[in-house]
């Protein structure tokens, strides 16, 4: 495993819009989001400007009175995915 992050690091040092994105940990492209100072690769940055979205969504819902559930549902989905794609990138080790 040790091996395996040593090679992610050196393909990220050869790529030029690649890194170690900073969420799930994996050497990928990376873009970034406004707002924030870390860049995130495609799966990550899609997921956490969703869970920005429902977040809002759910806020608005519940202001208005509205059945936050099936939001919220999608939310805790969402959510499960992140940590899932960062415990299987090693992430959850570290400290």
């Amino acid at each position: 495993m040790l091996n395996d992050m040593y090679t992610e690091r050196d393909v990220a040092k050869r790529c030029g819009q690649c890194g170690l994105c900073g969420l799930c940990g994996r050497v990928r492209d990376l873009f970034e989001l406004p707002g924030m100072p870390e860049k995130f690769c495609w799966e990550c940055s899609a997921d956490f400007a969703t869970v920005a979205q429902l977040s809002t969504e759910i806020g608005a819902a519940a202001r208005a009175g509205r059945s936050t559930k099936a939001l919220e549902s999608e939310l805790s989905a969402m959510s499960r995915r992140i940590l899932e794609r960062t415990q299987s990138a090693g992430l959850s080790d570290r400290d």
